[in-house]
Formats: C-alpha cells, structure tokens, sequence
C-alpha cells in the first residue's frame, strides 16, 4: 500500500476538534509548547486536592473542606470522562479507516509505523 492511499483512506475520516483538542493537550506526545493547559488543570487538581487536605488536617469547616472536595471531584470526572470519549471516538475513526483498508488493527498500527516513523 503506498502513502498516497493511505492518505486517502485517512483524508475520508478526520479527527474531530475535540479529538484533536485532547490528544493535543493531554497526550504524552503534547509538546512543549502545549503544556499550558495540562498544566492549569493540574494546578487546579493539585489546589483543590491541598486546599481539602489541609483544611482536613487543620480541622476548618466541613463546608470549606466539602468546597475543595466538590471541585476536585467536578474537575477531576470531566478530565476523566472528556479524554475516555476521545480515545472512543478516535478509535471509532481508526476502525472505520481500517475497515476501507481491508486490514486489522496490527496492520493499520505497522503501516502507520512505516509511513510515519515516530520522532
């Protein structure tokens, strides 16, 4: 199979935005450059996640610790939820690539490999 077909079979079922959107910031290939927002949501996860501990440890109010816990969970289940929908609809995307090229998932992955060696 050349590039070319390859290309064209891929071309027929881009990545949506939001697929895109994860796997840009939340992936271990994320380059430098895109390290901003992985870092926000850390930095919120860790804040809350301190903000219950502490308060736990220094004995404030339920309510204050409940604050901080109902963030870190709220955070924490969209990160959760938003990047397991992404890998589904991406390998939704990659079945339906697979299917127009007649191969299986080991295939697919070896040509890929061959035709875009890793960095």
């Amino acid at each position: 199979m050349t590039k070319e077909q390859f290309d064209l079979a891929y071309s027929q079922y881009p990545p949506s935005k939001f697929v895109k959107f994860a796997f840009r910031y939340f992936s271990k290939e994320t380059e430098k450059k895109d390290f901003k927002v992985g870092n926000i949501v850390t930095a919120l996860l860790l804040g809350s996640f301190l903000g219950g501990f502490i308060g736990t440890i220094l004995g404030v109010s339920k309510q204050f610790i409940g604050t901080f816990t109902l963030l870190f969970c709220i955070i924490l289940s969209i990160l959760v939820i938003g990047l397991f929908i992404a890998v589904k609809l991406n390998n939704n995307r990659i079945d339906k690539i697979i299917k127009v090229l007649n191969l299986d998932r080991l295939e697919y992955n070896k040509l890929v490999e061959e035709l875009y060696p890793s960095k």
